[in-house]
């Protein structure tokens, strides 16, 4: 079997590794294998089937068009194109192992076998060199005339593929890798340059260094040779001392090879007594298996008492299923029960969408009502203008009527009409006004009794849809528990009667068995107990035995080490005595250098001390010598004594092993009797075989009747999971139907908070309007208050000119009287009296006329003052203007900001949901495998509105915290107009602000707005003792994202107030300061007029 044969067998291995059936084909395994590697290629190629699919991913996966006649292959009979499918399996493989779900198949690979992983290694890196030449190769064998047609009708496919757009991009990424290493390329050449400037100063300063290190060597030479000459007369001392050590050594080698001659004779002790060890080692053996036995003797006893409890266990456990078939049927009644509830959980719904629909006639009713609002509004508005026009002609007019009164010389008080027609205008004024005032407060009273409708239709509107979601919810909760206990119930019935089956055959086996091996275990128990009492007996004997002899090796051991010592002091003396001897010679010699005078008197003496030297050490060694000899003497009848025990002690075990034969003998004879009176003991009892037939008989009765339960329970279990699959779509017919519901509901709630905005909006608008009517209502007072000064002026002035008249005439008549009086006085004074008389009428005249042209004057300076009012009230009504544009716009600025918010909270909760539905969708098909498809699949379309509703009860803190941050910012937004007109304004009285008059209807409104505001603190005790559980929802979002199936509870009736609140605090906040911005823009046409 050549290498190419065995790389064909790795790679069909390789593809049943992947087969799910055994007549699986080759192309469908490599198809799943490759939509597995390349599943995007694989959607734009659906059209495409068998080899013609792989043809073309292969294609589009090396970029290469592969010659390939796919009819061939399709011919599975045909044996001359084996080379070619090996080579597409071996070009697949290739493709497997680069994809990018390469991890799979590498690790699948890796779990094959040694032979079959070199094989495919060897395949995958001849493709990754050679790459699609392999077919090429194979495929020139073919006449040139198929080649050239296979050629034109292959066209280049994949150029548009993904996998070529993915090469492409790594063709750039490599070619601007390869320009940022030509750069630095180019840095580490100009680098190296520099590097090698600096090894050229490095070794001229190497050079220098050379020279230094050579005079500093020869100095070390000299100082070396001088250290060589002392260590050589060290080492010629040292060279002696040694030598006189070396010839003590071999004095004591010599002394310790006597002990070394009688080393191998306790060395033959030893070996003789080893084999006494192995044979005691032996018969602790023989006696672990007696214990062994002697316990499973009393285990068999435990299994016994094992069996009777289990079939204890399974009496019980049948009694139990009897009582649980016995409550199949009140479950049965639940779930009509439940199906009833569902039913009326449907009327319910019906009642609802019918409540929808009423509903949004009510709100499209109320939208056209909005809208006459609307355009009530902008019709009040066109009023304003008109009556803003008006008044500005007025006064025009006032303003002409006064000059020409002026030019013309004459007091436009004199005239009567003039003023009739002033006084006529004022009223129709102030009656226009009155009547334009109490249309606008009617209209927000309408508007805002309509707002309060629309809110109380909401909070009903809730509250229903409360109460239909709570009642949903509850008959989920209940079937999902009665739906997870059915299936426990199921599931348990069935593992019981599984085990129960398998117990029934187990019992069956082994009461048959265990009653042949409890007899013969008895007997067996008896026989041993015996032979256990013996080797008990014999066990101690041995013990004893080799406890003496334990002693006595330790004696030997102690007599051993007492004569190592007792040499080791010898040797220890005898070296004590060289040294003496040493030391003696080398005083000998210092004394014979020292006295040369007395050099024969200390040989004498020397000679003498040498003799009683070698005396007392010749009767020191005869002393040791004779010592030894009687311990070896003593060691050696010791030896002879332990011989002549081993060999008693042998004799003993032989006669032992003697009796075992014979006890053994008997054993046989004994069991042979045993086995004998056992078959006389079956033949006594063959009767008792009958009743264990008929207990047969019973228990297969009992197994049947079980087997017709398990039918039954089968047949139920069918029935329910019918029953069940019923429920279940019915559940998600309702689910689908409460997602509409809630699909309704979010449109219902958007439009409720598009229309609560407007509201607002109109809110804040109606507020502007009123601030304009207060501030016009104020211009007119003052106006009022100006031509009431005026006309008391005026009247003031008529008076004192009708005084003057009056005074005038009477005066007049007086000089008549006296010019009458004149004529009859004398003739000689009378001309210059007349002239005098003329002289003081004219001084008069002239008198009254500068006086009545100062009042002229007087009264221009008023009209000019007044003109100077009325640009100032214009100035400050266009800053008011701009400042309205600032705050709308502002307005919309927030308006903005909570659409975003609102957008990204869905995003969040749609991210949310997204990882929720993958990791049940984990779950789901982690329970697939132990549980059925059918009922898993049912389970996650239950069980998906729970999850979507405790998700967003875990989302529920982060939209309060939105909502907080929402409030702040809106806050601040308010409060920035607030701080740029307080810029502008100065500060007033109290009592001024106090003192002006307000509107009725302005008033109202602050009551009502009041009454508003302060609601929730009396609704307060009521909400406080739901406060844990109850949060404030400001929009139909939050409502749906904060609601949870855990908290059912928590939805009271009452509608979320705080959306309400912060509404209403808007409104107000805008009120307040469109107030005293009118307030602070009236102060300084006041402080002009003061």
């Amino acid at each position: 079997m050549g290498p190419g044969d065995a790389e064909a067998t790795s790679l069909m291995r390789w593809l049943g590794f992947y087969a799910t059936d055994g007549q699986e084909d080759c192309v469908t395994i490599v198809l799943r294998l490759l939509e597995l590697a390349f599943p995007a290629v694989f959607e734009d190629q659906k059209a495409l089937n068998g080899w013609n699919a792989v043809v073309t991913v292969l294609e589009g996966f090396y970029e290469t068009s592969l010659a390939v006649d796919v009819e061939r292959l399709n011919d599975s009979s045909a044996e001359q194109l084996s080379g070619t499918l090996r080579t597409l399996l071996e070009l697949v493989l290739a493709a497997l192992v680069q994809c990018e779900t390469k991890e799979t198949f590498v690790k699948d690979i890796l779990t094959m076998e040694d032979a079959v992983q070199a094989d495919l290694m060897a395949i995958i890196e001849k493709v990754m060199a050679r790459g699609v030449s392999i077919l090429t190769d194979e495929s020139s064998e073919r006449p040139k005339g198929e080649e050239k047609k296979e050629k034109n009708a292959m066209e280049s496919p994949g150029m548009g593929s993904p996998l070529y757009l993915s090469r492409n991009a790594a063709l750039e990424r490599t070619k601007r890798e390869n320009g940022v290493l030509k750069e630095e390329n180019v840095h580490l050449a100009r680098q190296l340059e520099v590097a090698t400037t600096k090894c050229g100063e490095l070794e001229d300063e190497k050079k220098l260094l050379v020279g230094t290190i050579r005079q500093l060597k020869q100095q070390v030479d000299a100082d070396a040779l001088r250290q060589e000459r002392s260590m050589r007369a060290l080492y010629d001392e040292r060279i002696q001392t040694l030598q006189h050590e070396l010839s003590a050594a071999k004095a004591e080698l010599l002394d310790k090879t006597v002990l070394a001659n009688q080393v191998p004779m306790l060395q033959d002790e030893v070996d003789l007594l080893r084999p006494l060890a192995e044979k005691m080692a032996k018969m602790d053996t023989t006696v672990a298996k007696y214990k062994a036995k002697i316990d499973e003797m009393s285990g068999a006893k435990e299994s016994l008492r094992r069996l009777e409890g289990t079939n204890a266990e399974l009496i019980e456990r049948n009694l139990v299923l009897e009582s649980e078939l016995a409550k199949a049927a009140s479950w049965k009644r639940k779930l009509k029960e439940a199906k009833e509830a569902n039913t009326a959980a449907e009327f319910r719904i019906s009642e609802l969408e019918a409540l929808i629909a009423r509903e949004r006639k009510e709100f499209a009713t109320v939208r056209a009502e909005l809208e006459t609002t609307q355009v009530a509004l902008q019709e009040t508005k066109a009023l304003i203008a008109q009556l803003q026009e008006s008044f500005g002609q007025q006064s025009s007019n006032d303003s002409e009527s006064c000059s020409a009164s002026a030019m013309s010389g004459g007091i436009s008080e004199f005239n009567p009409e003039l003023m009739q027609k002033l006084a006529r205008m004022e009223y129709e004024n102030a009656e226009l006004k009155k009547q334009i005032d109490g249309e606008t407060s009617a209209r927000i009273d309408s508007l805002l009794d309509e707002i309060d409708d629309l809110t109380r239709l909401k909070k009903a509107f809730e509250t229903k849809y409360f109460e239909s979601e709570q009642a949903h919810q509850s008959t989920q909760t209940e079937l999902k528990s009665t739906k997870d206990h059915l299936e426990c119930l199921i599931a348990e019935l069935q593992t019981q009667i599984h085990v129960a089956a398998e117990w029934k055959l187990c019992l069956e086996e082994d009461v048959s068995s265990h009653a042949l091996e409890y007899q013969t275990l008895i007997e067996e128990r008896d026989h041993l107990a015996d032979e256990l009492c013996r080797s008990n007996e014999q066990e101690h004997q041995l013990t004893q035995l080799l406890a003496s002899r334990q002693r006595e090796l330790t004696e030997l051991h102690e007599v051993n080490q007492l004569l190592t010592e007792r040499y080791d002091q010898l040797a220890q003396q005898h070296e004590y005595l060289a040294r003496v001897k040493d030391d003696l010679e080398e005083r000998l010699v210092q004394q014979i250098a020292c006295t040369g005078m007395q050099l024969e008197d200390a040989n004498a003496e020397r000679i003498r001390f040498h003799e009683c030297k070698a005396r007392e050490l010749s009767q020191v060694c005869r002393r040791y010598d004779e010592q030894v000899a009687d311990t070896i003497s003593r060691l050696t009848s010791l030896v002879d004594i332990k011989s002549a025990e081993i060999e008693q002690l042998t004799s003993k075990f032989q006669v032992y092993k003697i009796k075992n034969e014979t006890e053994r003998l008997e054993l046989e004879a004994t069991n042979l009797s045993t086995i004998q009176e056992l078959d006389r003991y079956q033949e006594l009892h063959s009767v008792s075989n009958a009743d264990w037939t008929e207990k047969e008989e019973t228990l297969r009765n009992r197994a049947n009747e079980l087997e017709k339960l398990c039918s039954e329970y089968k047949q139920q279990k069918q029935t329910l999971k019918a029953t069940i699959k019923s429920q279940l779509q019915s559940n998600a017919r309702l689910v689908e139907k409460n997602k509409d519901m809630k699909a309704d509901i979010v449109e219902k709630r958007q439009t409720m908070s598009m229309l609560e905005n407007t509201v607002t909006r109109l809110e804040s608008k109606v507020a502007l309007l009123e601030k304009e009517r207060a501030h016009f209502t104020n211009q007119e007072e003052r106006k009022r208050d100006v031509e009431s000064g005026f006309s008391q002026f005026s009247y003031q002035l008529s008076m004192q000119v009708t005084l003057l008249v009056t005074e005038l005439e009477k005066v007049l008549k007086e000089s008549k009287e006296l010019d009458l009086k004149l004529a009859n006085c004398d003739c000689e004074s009378r001309p210059p009296r007349q002239h005098g008389g003329s002289d003081s009428a004219q001084k008069a005249k002239n008198y009254y006329l500068t006086r009545i042209q100062q009042l002229e004057h007087d009264k221009q300076q008023i009209d000019q003052k007044r003109r100077e009012l009325l640009l100032v009230n214009a100035k400050l009504i266009q800053e008011q203007k701009q400042l309205h544009v600032k705050n709308v716009s502002l307005a919309n600025q927030v308006y903005n900001l909570q659409e975003s918010l609102n957008h990204w909270r869905l995003r969040e909760e749609r991210r949310k949901k997204k990882e929720d539905r993958s990791s049940l969708q984990l779950e789901d098909k982690q329970s697939s495998s132990e549980s059925s498809l059918a009922l898993t699949g049912n389970q996650s379309i239950a069980n998906e509105p729970l999850a979507k509703l405790e998700q967003h009860q875990d989302s529920k803190p982060t939209d309060e915290l939105l909502d907080s941050k929402l409030e702040t910012e809106s806050r601040a937004l308010a409060s920035a107009p607030t701080q740029k007109e307080s810029a502008y304004s100065t500060p007033v009285n109290e009592t001024r602000s106090s003192n002006k008059p307000t509107p009725k209807s302005a008033a109202r409104r602050k009551r009502r707005l009041e009454d508003d505001f302060t609601t929730p603190e009396t609704v307060q005790p009521t909400r406080c003792a739901a406060s844990a559980t109850e949060p404030d929802f400001t929009d139909a979002k939050d409502f749906f994202s904060a609601k949870s199936p855990a908290q059912p509870a928590a939805f009271s009736s009452v509608p979320s107030s705080s959306e309400r609140r912060s509404k209403r605090r808007l409104s107000r906040f805008i009120t307040r300061n469109l107030t005293s911005n009118d307030q602070q823009s009236e102060r300084p046409s006041e402080c002009k007029q003061q």
